[in-house]
């Protein structure tokens, strides 16, 4: 029911609180401390104007609540771990514990509609793997949104909820054909067409619920999404070693020191670049018709250019 649901977010809130004591009492900086709660456990009370609008005018105010990016972070490194620890026999018993430890994480962090999409999704990406299917998939996405609404429905009214599954649809969708238009063979220029064409697919596909909420459009994306893949990354797992170092404080004291350096990297790059020359634009407010009216456009664009039919333009 929908108060059970309330009382868990409220347990799961004052968690949250707690955790944020912590970070303040091991030595975050005051000016990482918003961003870091915001990457990291989904607080974003203590974000001043400024410092949303430097991260939306450059294009990363997603990293700012928690989606499916951060939980395959936190996906990928337990995986790693629970396939250096135990043998793939155990297999089932893997993917009860890494499910485990990421509903953990969804309740300390609120359950947002957004971070709960992306546990469903790992859950099921990991039965698929262990049934020998495709672990990712439209169907897999499509599965993931019938339990939640079946739960609560009025998770399909919440922006998080529509961003994040139009994000990974885009993904799905859009990426493989932007991502095959050049052939990279260098490992890391693989890696950065890969990132690049990852943003530009999820871009593509939520700009529309971009403009028609916040009525803003960020140029610069392409770069500032680069950083963000690289950064990101590491000030999750550097938080997470911070936590665990908990115990042994002359150790933990170098660890955040390396959090607050790698958070105020990412800050001083938001203000950099939206500093840019036409860093962005904003519209006037788009109408339900309108946005319908793109999404049937670019339905029938990548009809095309899947099936190079021309009745589709």
């Amino acid at each position: 029911s929908s108060e059970s649901l309330d009382d868990w977010k409220t347990s799961a809130l004052r968690v949250r609180e707690w955790l944020i004591g912590k970070y303040r009492q091991w030595g975050i900086g005051e000016e990482e401390l918003p961003v870091l709660s915001a990457l990291t456990l989904g607080y974003k009370g203590e974000l001043d104007k400024d410092t949303r609008e430097a991260y939306s005018v450059a294009g990363i105010s997603h990293v700012l609540a928690l989606s499916g990016m951060h939980i395959g972070v936190i996906w990928f490194l337990l995986e790693g771990l629970m396939r250096l620890l135990m043998r793939r026999r155990f297999g089932w018993l893997r993917w009860l514990i890494v499910t485990s430890i990421l509903w953990i994480f969804a309740f300390v962090v609120g359950l947002e509609a957004s971070v709960v999409r992306a546990v469903v999704m790992c859950m099921l990406m990991g039965l698929g793997s262990l049934s020998g299917s495709r672990p990712l998939s439209i169907n897999t996405l499509m599965l993931a949104a019938f339990f939640m609404l079946f739960y609560r429905p009025f998770y399909l009214f919440d922006v998080g909820f529509q961003l994040s599954f139009v994000a990974v649809a885009s993904i799905l969708l859009i990426h493989p054909m932007i991502f095959g238009q050049w052939k990279v063979y260098h490992r890391m220029g693989r890696w950065v067409w890969g990132t690049l064409s990852v943003s530009l697919a999820a871009q593509l596909g939520t700009a529309p619920l971009v403009m028609y909420y916040f009525s803003v459009f960020s140029v610069y994306f392409l770069f500032t999404n680069l950083v963000v893949a690289m950064l990101v990354p590491l000030i999750i797992y550097a938080s997470l070693l911070m936590v665990m170092l908990a115990p042994l404080p002359m150790i933990q004291m170098w660890v955040v020191k390396m959090v607050n350096g790698l958070v105020g990297a990412l800050d001083a790059m938001a203000a950099w670049v939206s500093g840019w020359p036409y860093a962005s634009f904003s519209l006037a407010v788009l109408t339900p018709a309108e946005i319908i009216t793109f999404y049937v456009v670019l339905a029938c664009g990548l009809t095309y250019v899947r099936t190079q039919k021309t009745k589709w333009i």
